[in-house]
């Protein structure tokens, strides 16, 4: 059994894989990688389904905020089929 105040540890990737040089290479000021950043138009008018909001903390396994944490989600589109 886990003990209260002690959060186990995960396995982490300090530098990568996706750094956000990676992930915006046009913020970045490296062009022609993409013609546009990935996910700077995520949703517009015409996307279908239903909206939502995930917010969240991450932690370390000493219990302090990581604050450049990435998150990667993966969500089905609006037929519930994944390109």
């Amino acid at each position: 059994m886990q003990q209260l105040g002690y959060l186990k540890e995960t396995p982490s990737q300090t530098a990568g894989p996706y750094v956000h040089i990676g992930l915006t290479p046009n913020f970045c000021d490296i062009t022609g990688v993409y013609d546009t950043d990935l996910g700077t138009e995520m949703v517009n008018d015409k996307t279908l389904g239903e909206r939502i909001t995930v917010t969240g903390r991450i932690f370390d396994g000493a219990g302090a905020l990581v604050r450049d944490a990435v998150i990667e989600i993966w969500q089905a589109d609006s037929s519930g089929l994944y390109n």
